[in-house]
């Protein structure tokens, strides 16, 4: 008898304990700043604007915050998000917080604990650190990879990876036994539901 694993969703509390974790260290970092001059409003709105998206996409997929409460941020999928994708979260989060913290109260009724900025951005929080990652090297080797979508990228084109809602190719293309071998390893690891799973079988099947 196989059995799925359990995809532990992040509750309240703990997102917000790394909430305070992030916000100590923009401060903290501000304050360095402001101590070789260069303290202006512009480069703590920067700051802020580039911290959580920076984090969040990286090989740790979380901010420190979040990476030591054992956090981090995937796709649907369980797979890492693009810089674009996080700085898309990061938006809609903001938009949260300027009506009155609203959004986060979503996830209170959401199956996935998922925010407003989750939704949209079709982002989950899970518990449990990436394995294997040390954290200066994942730093390292985002600002590598940072600098090199730069380069690529000039014009501001898209850096999402093209990939269906589930590991399946693009939509409307025929499926192949790896499709369906994909969506049963996503099932098996928790991130789909059984009525998920069904779901997107049926639209494999079709497509056959």
């Amino acid at each position: 008898m196989t059995t799925t694993a359990t995809v532990e969703y992040a509750g309240f509390w703990r997102r917000f304990g790394a909430f305070m974790i992030d916000g100590m260290i923009l401060g903290l970092v501000s304050m360095i700043f402001k101590m070789f001059g260069f303290g202006s409003t512009g480069m703590g709105a920067l700051l802020a604007l580039l911290y959580q998206p920076f984090f969040e996409s990286s090989e740790l997929q979380a901010t420190p915050g979040k990476a030591l409460l054992n956090m981090r941020v995937t796709d649907m999928n369980g797979q890492r998000i693009s810089i674009k994708r996080a700085a898309l979260r990061y938006v809609m989060r903001l938009l949260s917080i300027l009506f009155a913290c609203l959004g986060f109260l979503v996830m209170l009724f959401t199956e996935k604990r998922q925010t407003f900025h989750d939704l949209v951005a079709e982002t989950l929080v899970v518990r449990g650190e990436v394995k294997n990652v040390h954290y200066l090297k994942a730093w390292y080797n985002q600002v590598l990879a940072v600098l090199n979508l730069a380069e690529k990228n000039p014009s501001g084109g898209s850096s999402e990876p093209s990939s269906s809602s589930f590991a399946g190719g693009a939509t409307g293309a025929k499926a192949d036994p790896a499709d369906f071998a994909a969506l049963y390893e996503l099932y098996q690891k928790g991130f789909l539901t059984e009525a998920e799973y069904q779901q997107k079988r049926e639209e494999l099947l079709k497509r056959l």
